[in-house]
């Protein structure tokens, strides 16, 4: 690898990833709006929780589920157009890849924004696409199944996804710079996100949410919820 090159990838996907494209689109469509210290409703019980993300979900609750869905599939095409074009440019480096952590790096902590971001989650999740787009779909998939009918819990239905990701790329390729790569994700993810679900699982041990309500409160949830209804499932139906 040139060293050269590799400098680029990382300075200018975290200049990129710095972009936080929940305040831009917030500041379109609603000026003035501010996204930080957002408290998460419990719709069942009145109780909230304060989020300590700024990203998809945080716009979600303020400005409702379309344009946090819009800005989640927006910070995946963050993650995912940038790393697929260096994968094209430089198909046989992992460019793309030191690219991809270095925009996930910057959505969490951006330069822009006094270091404070989303949960890295959705730019995580394209740039993994980019990397296996099979194996990025079924693992979300079977994180969702063993989330919401196993282990019920929002945290890794929601999260699971690039967890189970690192083994179906050890299984499938064997490659050790893939295989330290997605455990290296999912280890800023984790810290990433950390203190948000401390706050959930307290929240939830308290009483003042449960999966449902839980699933209420993020675009990714939400989608999940209208698939269970749609199949007749409820997230809260007892085993």
């Amino acid at each position: 690898m040139e060293v050269s090159v590799l400098i680029i990838c990382i300075i200018g996907g975290y200049l990129l990833g710095s972009i936080s494209t929940a305040r831009v689109v917030t500041k379109i469509v609603s000026p003035g709006t501010k996204l930080e210290e957002v408290d998460l409703p419990d719709a069942n019980t009145g109780g909230t929780f304060t989020l300590n993300t700024v990203g998809a979900t945080t716009a979600s609750v303020i400005l409702g589920p379309r344009i946090g869905g819009i800005i989640g599939i927006l910070d995946i095409l963050k993650g995912a157009i940038p790393a697929l074009i260096i994968r094209l440019v430089f198909p046989d480096q992992p460019y793309f890849l030191f690219l991809g952590t270095a925009i996930i790096i910057g959505h969490i902590w951006p330069l822009y924004y006094r270091f404070r971001g989303g949960g890295g989650l959705s730019p995580a999740l394209g740039v993994l696409l980019v990397l296996d787009p099979l194996g990025t779909l079924i693992s979300v998939l079977v994180a969702f199944i063993l989330g919401i009918f196993i282990i019920r819990e929002i945290s890794f239905t929601v999260m699971g996804g690039p967890w189970l990701f690192i083994i179906w790329i050890a299984v499938r390729t064997g490659n050790w710079v893939y295989i330290v790569f997605s455990v290296l994700i999912n280890i800023i993810l984790l810290i990433a996100v950390l203190p948000d679900i401390r706050i959930h699982l307290k929240a939830q041990k308290d009483g003042k949410t449960n999966l449902s309500s839980s699933m209420d409160t993020i675009p990714m949830g939400r989608m999940m919820k209208k698939m269970m209804d749609k199949m007749g499932l409820s997230p809260n139906k007892k085993e």
